[in-house]
């Protein structure tokens, strides 16, 4: 991609979310990007080269902002425990997913109907935010707190896609008109059921 003031690639990437949150990625055209986000057409081509480029470019900004949410692995408060940690990192996945859950629901479903689309949303979105929590597990096994047969990056891929799945039927499939979703008793539960599987005995 070729340089690109840095205002107008997130007004670029900012309307773009908005679109695809709306519309279906096939509808999206470059008229309306240009339009909403007041660069000119040109430029965006010039910059993206390709609506798989700008797609790409708005699921990396995303993920990289729920990163910027959650504190740094390393760090531990003191007197925090890994559960402790466990749990605020969770309950801070389960807000930054939410936060987006109209872009996320039109991202499934674009992606059950193109492969493209679900290959470029696995690999970035799904595949680099396993990697963001992996790493939080690994600071855990550098201190010694997990089992050592531990495969952590297993764990960490199994208990993002409880958490997610969860929020996802819950908001996207009807489960929001037939139950309430309690946050904190699932964070809870799931957590504790989590650390009694990898934590070291």
């Amino acid at each position: 991609m070729k340089p690109m003031d840095a205002d107008r690639e997130r007004a670029v990437l900012d309307q773009a979310m908005l679109l695809f949150a709306k519309e279906d990625l096939h509808d999206i055209t470059l008229d309306k990007l240009t339009k909403a986000s007041g660069v000119p057409a040109f430029d965006i081509i010039r910059h993206f080269q390709s609506s798989e480029n700008i797609l790409k470019a708005v699921l990396e900004r995303e993920l990289e902002l729920m990163a910027a949410a959650t504190q740094a692995p390393e760090l531990r408060m003191p007197g925090e425990t890994l559960s402790d940690e466990l749990h605020v990192l969770a309950g801070v996945i389960l807000d930054q997913y939410r936060r987006r859950i109209p872009f996320l629901g039109k991202l499934l479903s674009e992606s059950m109907r193109d492969p493209k689309v679900g290959a470029l949303f696995y690999s970035t979105f799904i595949v680099q935010g396993r990697l963001l929590f992996t790493e939080f597990l690994r600071i855990r096994e550098q201190f010694g707190e997990l089992r050592e047969d531990l495969d952590v990056e297993a764990a960490a891929a199994m208990f993002l896609a409880s958490l997610t799945g969860i929020l996802l039927m819950h908001e996207l499939f009807g489960g929001k008109h037939v139950e309430a979703l309690d946050d904190e008793r699932i964070l809870r539960q799931m957590c504790d059921t989590f650390l009694h599987g990898i934590v070291k005995k």
